[in-house]
């Protein structure tokens, strides 16, 4: 048997012996109960009987053998002496680390308190002040570890443990540091949580101290609200949402947008340890919050190149998405466990807004689309209190769903604390000339709001409104005054909208704001539009949505309940009409992970 204490240059030569009281490892710690164990690794209460002290004494199964195992192990050393120079309130102290018969065995203090994991479920989530109390305590550790040049690599509530006093201690280095510099092993083995990983792990991508910060985001998410942002129910749909999907934060103020700002995919926009610190330390302080959000706005490209530049970014995800299967299948067989004291298993948490089971039903209704700015056939799709994004192509069963669903009030800057449009959005309507700016309508009040095609954009530029404002166009119409159901733009003339309220529709031009909007027509029945919505009392009484069919000005998806049309119009609604009978929508298979009502 090889044994390393840190700080020493010699190798020492030692035997495991058996005694009454139980294993002896190395000739010193005296193996009592077992406090803990995974696929990776057992842990053990101990007796050290040189130094006549109690610790935690961890046996790590290293994955392969031959030269992999070798590598695994040099993995190891490096960081257990790295970690082991670490002095630090908040970081566990490492004792002793040993090499035998192919294993190795890291001894540690014993914090005797459980975990982050563990306090969470028993007593329920931290208040906010709370949250970012332990998550500057996690921060400093961190950052004393990655001073000393070393990563954590599995930053989760379950390897974060109490002491008598309150306080936090990070621990469990020495698993992460048998995944190297990723979160796969040679194999295709997973080390690690995949909710918990930053997608750079999960895309074999170098790794830093933002891979570390994206965790510590999720951990805070966890910590504050119970839950963790990408849980789907399964590794394959979870690691996907850690990779390609935008966070669930159900975590209100400016905690909520602290973790989103580190949940960002990309780690040059997570905030800096520094910029960090003073957010968390003013929400310990109930002052504003000084770090900025960190999300930018995308540049957009000249009209003419859109189309070109919407295609390579659409290459690029099936290339993304294409690499991200076979992480799939590595982590659908990799058999992911908890490695310290207590475990991080979420079994029997509430099923997160937006999952779907074989006992949901498909969607019953869509409320209101939204384009993505700069996106050529993306849209937002609102039914009830969710969203998602769409990729829409030439037909039903070519869209594909992006993201999503998740609720609404995720939508901080722009419905954030406005239950009404929270609840429900009933139609969007486009401000001539500017792609980012929408106004939103809910019952009887109106929205102006700046997006962008991560959705943060500039946020709502005025709080709720009545719809009177329009009283040139909407205002003055019985009905109108009080729901806009669904905007449908007029083929050829800018700014000339289709608006639908109930089972009536009036023409209206639009300008910079609603009160220079001008009523062109109407109102009149939709049963108008004979040849469009005619003989069809659902379409006639009342139109939900509409959706323009890309790169066809005069095709739109219209939609009516759980059912919808494909129709052509033209300037005066005539066109083509209906160019097929009411289809259920089950149809669109992207759209079914909405709920019920």
């Amino acid at each position: 048997m090889i044994i390393y204490r840190p700080g020493s240059q010699h190798v020492h030569c030692l035997v495991v012996i058996e005694s009454v009281g139980g294993r002896v490892v190395a000739d010193r710690y005296v193996l009592a109960d077992r406090l803990g164990s995974g696929g990776m690794g057992t842990v053990w209460r101990a007796w050290d009987h040189l130094l006549q002290r109690t610790v935690a004494v961890k046996e790590l199964h290293a994955a392969g053998g031959g030269y992999e195992q070798q590598a695994s192990m040099r993995r190891v050393l490096s960081e257990a002496r790295a970690i082991a120079r670490v002095t630090h309130v908040h970081v566990i102290d490492i004792y002793d680390l040993v090499e035998f018969d192919g294993g190795l065995w890291i001894v540690m203090e014993l914090v005797p308190g459980g975990s982050l994991s563990e306090r969470v479920r028993s007593s329920g989530p931290l208040s906010p002040v709370e949250t970012a109390r332990v998550g500057l305590e996690i921060l400093s550790a961190l950052g004393a570890v990655h001073a000393a040049g070393a990563l954590h690599r599995d930053v989760k509530p379950a390897n974060v443990l109490l002491r008598a006093d309150g306080s936090s201690v990070l621990t469990d280095f020495g698993i992460a540091a048998l995944s190297g510099h990723t979160g796969l092993t040679g194999t295709g083995a997973v080390v690690g949580s995949p909710e918990y990983m930053a997608p750079e792990r999960l895309r074999d991508q170098p790794v830093g101290p933002a891979s570390d910060l994206f965790s510590l985001g999720v951990t805070l998410c966890f910590l504050a609200s119970g839950r963790t942002p990408f849980a789907r129910g399964d590794l394959t749909a979870t690691s996907f949402a850690v990779a390609f999907e935008p966070p669930s934060v159900h975590v209100p103020g400016p905690l909520g947008d602290v973790i989103e700002q580190l949940l960002d995919k990309d780690p040059a926009k997570r905030p800096s340890s520094a910029q960090l610190t003073d957010a968390l330390q003013s929400i310990v302080d109930g002052a504003p919050p000084t770090v900025q959000a960190t999300l930018r706005q995308p540049v957009q490209p000249a009209r003419a190149n859109r189309r070109r530049t919407a295609t390579a970014k659409a290459n690029r995800h099936r290339m993304a998405i294409t690499g991200a299967i076979a992480v799939m299948a590595l982590v659908a067989g990799a058999g992911v466990t908890a490695y310290v004291v207590g475990d991080d298993s979420e079994s029997g948490k509430p099923k997160q807004t937006g999952q779907m089971s074989s006992g949901d039903h498909a969607v019953s209704r869509v409320d209101a689309v939204m384009p993505v700015p700069g996106v050529q056939g993306r849209v937002w799709v609102f039914s009830g209190s969710e969203y998602m994004v769409v990729e829409v192509g030439g037909d039903p069963a070519s869209a594909r769903r992006v993201s999503g669903p998740a609720p609404i009030a995720q939508w901080r800057k722009t419905f954030g604390g406005l239950d009404r449009f929270t609840n429900k959005i009933d139609a969007v309507l486009s401000v001539p000339g500017d792609d980012h700016r929408f106004w939103v309508f809910s019952g009887d009040q109106y929205l102006l709001v700046h997006t962008a095609g991560d959705r943060s954009g500039k946020g709502r530029l005025q709080e709720p409104r009545p719809l009177t404002d329009w009283s040139n166009s909407l205002g003055g119409a019985p009905g109108f005054s009080h729901r806009v159901d669904a905007v449908m733009p007029v083929p050829g003339v800018q700014g000339r909208v289709w608006v639908f309220s109930g089972s009536e529709y009036m023409v209206v031009e639009v300008g910079g704001d609603p009160a220079s909007a001008r009523r062109v027509s109407g109102p009149a029945p939709i049963a108008q539009w004979r040849k469009t919505f005619g003989g069809l009392d659902r379409f006639t009484n009342k139109i939900d949505a509409v959706l323009s069919v890309p790169g066809d000005d005069h095709r739109f998806w219209v939609f009516s309940g759980d059912q919808y049309l494909l129709v052509h119009t033209a300037g005066d609604r005539s066109g083509k009409g209906r160019l097929q009978e009411p289809r259920p929508l089950t149809d669109w298979p992207s759209l079914g992970p909405f709920r019920t009502d």
